[in-house]
């Protein structure tokens, strides 16, 4: 048996692009051993350096994604020498080729995704449409849970959902799959698969031939079923459509970048003149599909959209965010969180809110290969620097049957939601779907508002605490009632509130002493006696 080595390059010029990695990657990126430490880093070098001569080229290439993933953000990432046409890539700029042709990765004739129950098949090229929405039991050797564990250590990610978003696009090159252990060959990777009928199947696929015209067709396509409007102009940069039925502005940010013949800025004044034109009640902003792009050209859309009276408002004002939600989407998302009213609905999104960014390309010695590293650390507003995501306050999924069906079940629960929303409605629905500090999050929102109604926010401090004790949530009404206390230090009525939650956790004396405090504020307060009188009574009787 000959042994595995490498032959597109010499073992010398392996080693020698793995120690430039390991001497110029660091000096690039803004915080290299923030997520893994020195040591182990170069560890992992030393081995991998090591082991050049029994390995293949394309394994090697593995193992500098690996090394490179080490670093641990979204950013930073050896770009796999793939087909363009049809890798997924998040590259805002051209690729360099490898040195030599046989370093490019193939592609099974298939696309993943990772939906809310389970790993299916998305695309296909055409001759295998069949299997467009047949769940992917195992690959090769490999359950299908295990095989996305496999491929973590060379995936480059801020958080789980970037993972989500990026591990299925490992999934379909057969150089990972035989490299991780999760196949036996690179020539035919064979899927165990339950197909839309209910059907077990093995299905044996071999690479698509590279930089041969070829394409992948989905759901819509295979069964003849409308595509929703969110996948209308993927590959438009920017668009917008008016739902006049329903008096809603849809608009879909796909990349924060100009086109060639429009400039966002000049998108945006046309997002305004519609606005102040038209009967618009609502405004949806689609970033589920952003991977980024210039994060300065922001501004003219935040600006547009904070200073709107007519849209600016809860109940008013959406944001679509998902995994892919990345880099500049998400430093958008951050600005909208702070300085507008919108409401946040589906996934969490796929980067991080401080997170490092701005890659720049630095390219091996030998083979060529392009490695892409963060430069830049980039600050959230938000005083918890490790948040790992933007959740949304109207958390919705995403399911094989939504896409089988074309369904938009994001886009669905935006058009049902009402427009005549007040502070206090919006905040129990919020709640409701997401927790406690998300709804918190619309009060405080609301309260920091030059144009905050006194009436209506007193209206919604009564109303949410009136909720949370009905509904018998007993730690969120402390935490509630204990902040609309400090707040109105002078009024009674929070501290009874309060006092009635401590009731809820048992807490007898913490309640007597609330409420009696309660009284010397406003002796007159009958609400304060009759319940302080309640609990000494039920005190005396044990």
């Amino acid at each position: 048996m000959v042994q595995a080595q490498p032959d597109v390059l010499s073992v010398a010029q392996w080693q020698q692009d793995i120690r430039a990695l390991a001497e110029q990657m660091p000096k690039m990126h803004r915080s290299p051993y923030n997520k893994v430490s020195q040591q182990e880093f170069d560890s992992a070098v030393a081995v991998l350096h090591a082991q050049v001569p029994k390995l293949r080229d394309h394994e090697i290439v593995v193992g500098l994604t690996r090394l490179v993933a080490m670093i641990g953000d979204g950013h930073t990432r050896l770009t796999l020498p793939q087909d363009m046409a049809v890798a997924y890539s998040r590259a805002h700029s051209a690729t360099p080729p490898p040195a030599d042709s046989s370093l490019f990765l193939n592609h099974l004739p298939v696309k993943l995704a990772l939906f809310d129950d389970g790993l299916f098949i998305r695309e296909t090229t055409p001759e295998l449409m069949d299997l467009i929405g047949a769940e992917v039991l195992q690959i090769g050797s490999t359950a299908a849970n295990e095989a996305l564990e496999k491929v973590r250590p060379v995936v480059h990610y801020d958080n789980e959902m970037g993972f989500k978003q990026l591990a299925p696009t490992f999934l379909v090159v057969p150089e990972f799959l035989a490299t991780l252990g999760i196949a036996d060959d690179v020539q035919e990777i064979v899927l165990k698969v339950k197909t839309r009928d209910g059907k077990t199947a093995a299905v044996a696929l071999s690479p698509i031939p590279q930089f041969k015209q070829v394409y992948f067709v989905g759901a819509n396509e295979a069964l003849g079923i409308a595509a929703p409007m969110s996948q209308w102009n993927r590959k438009e940069k920017f668009w917008l459509h008016m739902l006049e039925k329903e008096k809603t502005l849809y608009v879909q940010l796909n990349e924060s970048n100009d086109k060639d013949d429009e400039s966002l800025a000049a998108f945006v004044a046309k997002i305004e003149r519609i606005v102040t034109g038209f009967p618009v009640e609502k405004l949806i902003l689609g970033l589920r599909y952003n991977p980024g792009g210039n994060n300065h050209l922001n501004r003219s859309l935040v600006l547009a959209l904070a200073r709107s009276e007519q849209i600016n408002r809860f109940g008013r004002l959406y944001t679509l965010i998902g995994r892919e939600t990345f880099s500049a989407a998400q430093m958008l998302a951050n600005d909208l969180e702070y300085y507008t009213n919108t409401l946040f609905v589906g996934e969490p999104s796929g980067s991080s809110p401080s997170a490092y960014g701005d890659s720049r390309k630095m390219q091996l010695p030998n083979s060529k290969l392009t490695i892409r590293v963060s430069t830049i650390y980039w600050r959230d507003w938000d005083v918890d620097e490790k948040r790992p995501w933007t959740a949304p306050d109207i958390p919705v999924g995403y399911t094989s049957t939504d896409y089988l069906q074309g369904r938009d079940p994001v886009l669905e629960a935006v058009l049902a939601m009402p427009t005549t929303g007040t502070v206090a409605s919006t905040m129990q629905q919020v709640y409701e779907r997401a927790g406690f500090r998300s709804a918190t999050w619309v009060y405080f929102r609301a309260v920091q508002d030059a144009r905050a109604n006194s009436e209506e926010i007193t209206q919604a401090e009564e109303k949410f605490g009136e909720y949370l004790l009905q509904t018998k949530k007993s730690p969120e009404a402390i935490a509630w009632y204990s902040h609309i206390s400090s707040r109105h230090k002078e009024e009674a009525w929070p501290l009874v509130g309060l006092a009635k939650a401590h009731l809820l956790s048992d807490e007898r004396q913490k309640a007597t002493d609330t409420l009696e405090k309660a009284i010397r504020l406003q002796p007159a307060n009958k609400q304060a006696k009759e319940l302080l009188t309640t609990i000494k009574k039920r005190s005396s009787k044990g």
